[in-house]
């Protein structure tokens, strides 16, 4: 499997989802790109977060700018992995550069 690189080595090997609900919306965060959405359920708010990855892998990669494939989110939500409900892991397929990465997805209710 290919891996997102530059000259300096992988930027990302994989991508971790969190899912929560505020109200009756459906948060969807991607931790590793540190981007949120949400939707009126889980399907809804993950399509539109893979728009959004995709949409950041591809404009990062079309300007070269690499530094902001490396910013995450805070650590208070890599904290709520710990009390989530892991979900299956799927795959997501970015194009610019080729490249299929496995999504680590969990639940959180709060």
């Amino acid at each position: 499997m290919p891996k997102a690189t530059t000259q300096s080595g992988p930027i990302l090997t994989s991508l971790t989802y969190l899912f929560s609900h505020e109200g009756n919306r459906t948060v969807a965060q991607c931790l590793d790109l540190d981007i949120t959405t949400s939707g009126g359920d889980l399907e809804e708010a993950e399509q539109s977060l893979d728009a959004l990855v995709l949409y950041q892998i591809g404009s990062c990669y079309s300007s070269g700018n690499f530094a902001q494939l490396r910013v995450k989110a805070p650590f208070k939500y890599w904290q709520a992995l710990d009390g989530a409900n892991r979900l299956d892991t799927r795959h997501l397929e970015v194009e610019i550069p080729p490249v299929v990465l496995p999504v680590t997805r969990r639940s959180h209710c709060r």
